[in-house]
């Protein structure tokens, strides 16, 4: 059998039983006793006492050890001789020979059994174990626990892929700890923020190995708590004989310590957070006027970043020993309310006007000049359009000319003249769009070139023409005048109205006003005598403008009134000469027109009497368009519609321009009548660019 450990231990065992057995001296050698009953009287007879003491060193030859019948010396069993002296003979044989030899076999079988019994010991008790080759055999339970209670690692105790089988705990830790790095791996984690991959900072990290507790953890494994367990202790037995043929393997791990992970993911997605927060609509930058097309600025999708539940993502990596990862940051979507989709879907032309303009060079370069200054116009949702603020103050380094204005209630020559109809233009295409009205105020009589209560007059920088773009989309403003036909064109781009709907005009006269009486005015340029038709009388009349809503289909769906418009009645305006051939001016009845006093000359010549019929001068050339009667009111789908705080203009509209608070001589003298129920020879309106 395999020698066990720990069988040091009970051969000093055995060494102790089996001199315990050997009587001991007082000195502690051990020395043969015989008893002495067991001598014959006769053999202390026969003892030679004489010869006690004495040596056989006379110095004679030695006698051969080849016993002899005579003379012969014989020892007994305390290794004294007995000499034959020739005077008596022992007649008696020794017996201490055969005692010797019986004591002696005594001793031999009594330690054969001692060793016997300790060896086999029938007493202790035994188990019945499996070594690795597959033998069954028993050992005692003393012999098992012996061998399983070493200070060594099993043979088949592998950590890390060594093999410490036979080691010591110290030397399994040395030989583990030297195959350890000190950085066992790179800390990499990544932070998925939509298509930005973003990397936190570990660097610092620490390792801590847990390979003092494998190493006990291993070394424990099928150690037996007491010999007295003989189930435990076979099975612990058994298993520690399997390992040599299939070892136990045990890895070491590691812990990672890391500090402030939230506050490092904090310090990483912090800086995206107002950007991805962002959220923009979809614009129009900028519309190609010629080609009725726009280009998008795309909408931006705001996102809101939970920073709290990717910083927890990222230890809970950690806290499962992962330590490589991409973790995909949280994001809440905020969808813009306008996308370039929806643009291109529903942008689109939702309201023009066409108005005829006459032949006039300079008027119709006026016209030209504030159509370039609106084209292409954009208004963001919210914003208010200015015609003043963009067309600008009306000088000749802007662009314009002196062209027909209506001036104190009646026309004059002024800079930027006719550009009324560019407003008023734009004003019906503004109200077929839908848009809301801020501004508008009617002339001091209807406009030729649109139906009566659709114009909007303006004046720098007294009266604006303005409206809101108040819908959700951008609003595009297109303006040109075309030289070949002489037309003045508005369109307004947008969102479109629902389900195809559009709007057309219509304005109806439901009142009309006889013009007033002539009115005289002196004209100290004019020769007196000559008279000249400063403006045409008017009829003063009232109309109602209707917003009639189609469907797809061209049916009339809606029909809403809008607003009314007023215009005063005006009575003709004659200019009296009143410039004498020397200078001087002459007198004239306001009533009538009459010169009453004499007319100063070097010639004495009969005063002439005031002209009652044709003036001798005509009124300033002014656009032929005559104004539709209400049966010719119906207004194309270019017309549209004020609101109705455009019927009661503010204090501001109805303020006259500086030139205007200037009134000729007629106006503040008291003797001439006012028109027929007409409180204001200048109403509202009554100043504009014509």
């Amino acid at each position: 059998m395999k020698k066990k450990a720990g069988q040091a231990y009970e051969s000093s065992s055995r060494e102790n039983k089996s001199k315990a057995l050997v009587p001991a001296n007082n000195n502690g050698s051990h020395k043969r006793s015989v008893s002495r009953e067991n001598v014959t009287d006769s053999q202390f007879e026969e003892f030679d006492y004489k010869s006690l003491g004495k040596s056989n060193n006379s110095g004679s030859a030695r006698k051969s050890s080849k016993p002899k019948t005579e003379n012969n010396v014989s020892s007994d069993m305390y290794g004294f001789s007995s000499k034959k002296t020739g005077k008596r003979k022992s007649k008696k044989k020794s017996v201490a020979g055969p005692v010797i030899a019986i004591l002696a076999a005594i001793l031999l079988i009594a330690g054969a059994v001692f060793a016997a019994i300790y060896y086999i010991d029938p007493f202790k008790e035994k188990i019945e174990v499996t070594l690795s080759d597959g033998t069954v055999t028993e050992i005692t339970a003393e012999e098992a626990y012996a061998e399983l209670t070493t200070d060594k690692f099993f043979a088949g105790t592998v950590i890390d892929g060594i093999d410490v089988g036979g080691m010591t705990k110290d030397e399994a830790f040395n030989a583990v700890t030297k195959t350890l790095p000190e950085k066992p791996l790179e800390i990499k984690i990544e932070l998925k923020l939509l298509e930005k991959t973003l990397y936190p900072n570990f660097n610092d990290a620490t390792f801590e190995y847990n390979t003092r507790d494998i190493i006990d953890e291993a070394f424990a494994m099928y150690r037996p708590v007491n010999d007295t367990d003989l189930e435990q202790l076979t099975e612990c037995y058994n298993n520690v004989q399997k390992l040599k043929n299939a070892p136990l393997t045990y890895e070491t791990a590691y812990t990672v310590k890391i500090e402030g992970v939230i506050e490092r993911i904090n310090k990483v997605l912090e800086p995206y957070i107002n950007d991805f927060k962002e959220v923009k609509n979809a614009t129009i930058v900028d519309f190609d006027t010629e080609n009725r097309t726009y280009v998008i600025d795309k909408e931006k999708i705001g996102y809101d970043i939970d920073i709290d539940t990717a910083a927890k993502s990222v230890k809970a990596l950690f806290d499962s020993k992962t330590y490589v990862g991409v973790v995909t940051v949280p994001t809440e979507k905020k969808e813009p309310e306008i996308t370039a989709a929806m643009i291109s879907e529903n942008f689109g032309l939702i309201g023009e006007c066409s108005t005829k303009a006459s032949a006039n060079s300079n008027r119709n370069n006026n016209l030209n000049q504030a159509c370039e200054n609106i084209n292409g116009t954009i208004l963001q949702p919210g914003d208010i359009f200015s015609f003043n603020d963009i067309v600008g103050q009306r000088t000749v380094e802007n662009g314009f000319k002196e062209a027909t204005v209506i001036q104190g209630g009646q026309y004059e020559q002024g800079l930027g003249g006719g550009i009324c109809q560019v407003s008023t233009t734009l004003y019906n295409a503004v109200l077929k769009a839908d848009l809301e009205v801020v501004r508008r105020s009617n002339h001091a009589w209807p406009s030729d070139y649109v139906s009566v209560g659709l114009d909007a007059t303006v004046d720098w920088p007294a009266l604006d023409f303005q409206f809101k773009n108040d819908t959700d989309y951008q609003v595009v403003v297109v303006t040109w005048f075309d030289y070949s036909d002489n037309t003045c064109n508005a369109q307004v781009y947008g969102k479109k109205l629902p389900d195809g709907k559009y709007i057309e005009l219509y304005a109806e006269i439901t009142n009309t006003v006889a013009a007033g009486p002539d009115e005289y005015v002196e004209d100290k340029e004019l020769e007196t005598g000559k008279t000249k038709t400063i403006r045409a009388a008017h009829e003063g009349m009232t109309s109602k403008v209707y917003k009639v809503w189609y469907n797809a289909n061209g049916e009339e769906i809606d029909r809403v009134l809008y607003n009314t418009t007023t215009y005063y009645p005006y009575g003709r305006r004659v200019g009296v000469g009143v410039l004498n051939p020397d200078g001087t001016y002459a007198t004239m009845d306001k009533e009538t027109g009459e010169i009453t006093s004499r007319i100063m000359s070097p010639t004495p010549t009969p005063t002439p009497k005031p002209e009652q019929a044709e003036p001798t001068t005509t009124t300033p050339s002014y656009p032929t368009d005559t104004v539709p009667k209400p049966a010719d009111s119906q207004p194309t789908p270019a017309d549209t519609q004020p609101t109705p705080a455009d019927t009661d203009p503010t204090p501001a509209d109805t303020a006259p321009t500086p030139a205007d608070t200037d009134p000729t001589p007629a106006d503040t003298d008291p003797t001439v009548p006012k028109p027929p129920e007409i409180q204001n020879p200048d109403p509202p309106g009554s100043d504009d660019d014509d």
